[in-house]
This record gives C-alpha cells, sequence and structure tokens, in this order.
C-alpha cells in the first residue's frame, strides 16, 4: 500500500529552458523539495545538444549526486518530420500542439533515438533510471523498446509504471497548462482543488514544466499546491515507489 507519497517531476530539462528550470529549481529548495525527477531532453528540438552546455550539465550531475532520478524524456521532444494521420490528431487531441515525437516513431527509428538518448546521458554522467515519452504519449513498440534496454521505470498521465514485474500504481498527474491565458486559469482552479481534494491514502504525483514559472497564476497555484502537500505527505522517489526496482 502507497500510504502519503508524494512524487515531483520536471519535465523538459534542457539548456533550451536553463533559466526556467533554475527558477524551478530555487522554487523547490525553498519548499524543501531537494530531489524532484530530472526528465532530461538530449537535444532539444535538434538545437540544443547538452554536451554543449556544460555548466548545465554540471548542475544535472549535482542533483543526481544529490539524489534526483534522471528519466531520459525522447530525444527531440518535437515532432519535426512527420505528419500526424487523422487517428494522431484524435488521440492527442487537447494534449500536446507538437510533442508526441515517440508516438509518431516508427519501432527502427524510435530505437535509434532511445540508443542515441541514453548514449548522450551516459556520457555525461546523467545515466537514466527511466524513459518517459514527451507527452505521456506512447508509440506501440515504446514499452519494449524500454525493456529490452533495462529502463524499468516510467509513467503516463494517470500511472506510474514499472516495466520489471510489471506493476502500476494509479496516480494522476496534477501539472497546469501555459498554452493560453484561459487554459492557465483553468488548470490553476483543477490543480488547487485536486491538491485540496485528493484521496487521504495514495500516491500523488506533481509535472512541473519549465514555462509554468513565468505565468503568474500557475506560478501562484504550484506554490500552494505543494505547500498543502508537503504538510499532509512524504516526498519520494520513483525507485522508492516499487521497492527500489
Amino acid at each position: 500500500m502507497i500510504a502519503k507519497r508524494l512524487l515531483v517531476a520536471i519535465h523538459d530539462v534542457t539548456p533550451a529552458h536553463r533559466d526556467r528550470v533554475m527558477r524551478v529549481l530555487t522554487l523547490l529548495d525553498g519548499l524543501g523539495v531537494r530531489c524532484p525527477a530530472l526528465f532530461v531532453v538530449p537535444d532539444w528540438h535538434g538545437e540544443w545538444p547538452l554536451a554543449e552546455h556544460p555548466e548545465f550539465v554540471a548542475e544535472l550531475r549535482r542533483r543526481r549526486e544529490r539524489g534526483a532520478e534522471v528519466f531520459l524524456h525522447g530525444y527531440r521532444h518535437d515532432e519535426a518530420g512527420h505528419r500526424r494521420t487523422l487517428r494522431d490528431r484524435v488521440r492527442v487531441f487537447g494534449r500536446t500542439a507538437g510533442s508526441a515525437e515517440f508516438m509518431m516513431l516508427d519501432a527502427s527509428e524510435a530505437a535509434r533515438r532511445m540508443d542515441r538518448g541514453l548514449a548522450d546521458l551516459r556520457a555525461l554522467g546523467l545515466d537514466p533510471v527511466g524513459f518517459v515519452p514527451p507527452a505521456w504519449l506512447f508509440g506501440p513498440d515504446t514499452r519494449r523498446l524500454m525493456t529490452e534496454r533495462g529502463l524499468t521505470l516510467t509513467e503516463s498521465f494517470a500511472w506510474v509504471e514499472c516495466l520489471v514485474g510489471p506493476s502500476r500504481v494509479f496516480a494522476p498527474a496534477v501539472s497546469w497548462s501555459t498554452a493560453r491565458p484561459w487554459r492557465s486559469r483553468m488548470t490553476a482552479r483543477v490543480a488547487n482543488a485536486r491538491a485540496a481534494l485528493e484521496r487521504p491514502r495514495g500516491l500523488v504525483r506533481v509535472a512541473i514544466h519549465p514555462p509554468d514559472i513565468d505565468t503568474p497564476s500557475v506560478r501562484a497555484s504550484l506554490e500552494r499546491a505543494l505547500e498543502r502537500l508537503l504538510r499532509e505527505r512524504a516526498l519520494a522517489c520513483y525507485r522508492e515507489v516499487f521497492g527500489g526496482r
């Protein structure tokens, strides 16, 4: 039984969002969230390779050494070079404007990008514990490719998963949208309500995206939600949820 635990993850960790990521980390440090999971993108949109930003990488390594878990979060994160079919558009409606990278790839290209991403992170001292596809959108081969590469931990919008076992824990993400002002306001209200009404037992997951820190209503909502949840829950890491697997 998972009792009163809290997972916190920062998505889209890339030098393209360096200043925002640093501000999110500063905010979390102030709240006592010292080791959020870091969902790292090795080459954001094909223009931000991690290896060309050693100071940013050094900060991520410091965080990892303090206990933060690193996840491979796609390779480019975008859908460049791919055209959505009608089925794709239906599946991602309302989920992402153009970040369904691994849902769009065939098995061969997905394997190539996963391998390249793993090699890039490991070469920089950021050995990942798992893989989370951009926008939580899996392709038909994603989990199989993860298992073949020993990447045991992942998550979708509604679940945290361990592929060794396998096992799942229901934990819909508390998250925000900054795509439009009305969505910022709406998701802030929803997040505040969910933080107040979460089940007394079970796992709660907070997903932070770098643009969240720029939008006053979203930042305020994020702080309020975390303050409320931290009063009642113990911080956990993903491996702890599954007994260290």
